[in-house]
């Protein structure tokens, strides 16, 4: 399972004698919502400053472990329709602090940028009962603080944060895509109405109407060549306004005695193939 083991006790085994450790193609992704209503996020500049100051490679050494690998995208290219050609926001933390100086954004006397009156203080809302989601905001709000923007993070218990979530009360926050066999037609088509942040986060995107109306054909449409062309459209359309900040791919995860062989997954993250599982030997 995803979670049954955290990457700490994982690790433990990865060079064990009597034990195997395996992992799974990328399940679902591992994000953060930008909630373009902010005024601060409002300005695509942020946003895309944003990705450049986040180092997805070094959360995924350094939280994971390498059990979940740097994402580029909002979905992985072995999701259905999602390899298309996008340009990853790279991580460039000169490239992040130029794009803000030129986008009118200055240090105060302080040390936090400010435009027009307004200083670039974010929230970060993250579940409490997730360590992991802690330890990435920490980690964040010291790496945005390099560039002069001001993080105060805010743990609230599960159904509090999805309240929140839906609700569009956030500057930003943690998410985590449907995974499959819901990506991306189910969970790109939750976009349109208030059911997580995607609804309010993207509300005050110039291009909301045409992103919506192009999901919409996807879910009507049974010609795989118009539907590819409409998920490259949304998804093109998402990446470049930059209002997710994706993280990590997150993976299933095996432990098993090197006795058994044949230990692998299905496409759905929810089913364990065991028909394909054998024990060799006594």
């Amino acid at each position: 399972g995803k979670n049954m083991l955290d990457a700490d006790a994982l690790n433990k085994y990865r060079d064990s004698k009597g034990f195997g450790v395996a992992l799974s193609a990328p399940t679902s992704t591992r994000h953060i919502v930008l909630n373009g209503q902010n005024p601060v996020l409002a300005d695509i500049h942020v946003r895309k400053a944003l990705q450049h100051a986040t180092n997805r490679v070094a959360i995924a050494k350094g939280v994971f472990h390498n059990t979940e690998l740097p994402a580029d995208t909002l979905y992985a290219r072995s999701v259905p329709y999602c390899d298309i050609d996008l340009k990853p926001y790279e991580y460039d933390m000169a490239k992040a602090a130029r794009i803000l100086d030129e986008a009118g954004w200055k240090p105060g006397s302080d040390g936090i940028r400010q435009k027009d009156g307004k200083r670039m203080e974010l929230g970060l809302l993250y579940n409490s009962n997730s360590v992991t989601e802690k330890t990435i905001a920490e980690y964040l709000q010291h790496e945005y603080g390099k560039l002069g923007i001001k993080v105060s993070l805010r743990g609230e218990e599960e159904q509090s944060y999805r309240d929140n979530m839906k609700n569009g009360l956030f500057d930003m926050i943690f998410n985590i895509c449907w995974g499959m066999p819901y990506d991306p037609q189910s969970s790109m088509a939750a976009m349109r109405q208030r059911v997580y942040g995607d609804y309010a986060a993207q509300l005050s995107l110039p291009d909301k109407a045409q992103i919506d109306a192009a999901i919409t054909e996807i879910m009507s449409s049974t010609d795989p060549v118009r539907r590819q062309e409409l998920f490259t459209f949304a998804l093109t359309h998402l990446h470049e306004d930059a209002i997710y900040i994706p993280l990590t791919y997150e993976t299933n995860k095996a432990l098993f005695t090197k006795r058994l062989k044949g230990v692998g997954f299905n496409q759905t993250q929810y089913e364990v193939p065991f028909t394909r599982m054998y024990f060799e030997g006594k």
